[in-house]
């Protein structure tokens, strides 16, 4: 389904996390994973490579959505 590349951001806890919300923010994955600012966000930005989240730029905050989530919440 997703590349071998996915299996490079597997972290049970970052699976949860995109799950918690339709939507992730670097901090949440900081605070989550407990790992810093650079991992959280090569970790986001990798699960957008993949297609699992698509980012949106909000004032100074980038937001990454679980278009997958939010299609499944809308049933």
């Amino acid at each position: 389904m997703y590349s071998k590349k996915a299996l490079k951001v597997y972290r049970k806890e970052l699976v949860e996390l995109l799950f918690e919300q339709p939507y992730s923010k670097i901090e949440f994955v900081i605070n989550k994973l407990g790992v810093e600012r650079k991992a959280a966000s090569r970790y986001l930005k990798e699960l957008e490579d993949i297609g699992i989240v698509e980012s949106q730029k909000v004032g100074r905050e980038t937001l990454y959505i679980n278009k997958g989530l939010i299609e499944i919440l809308k049933k």
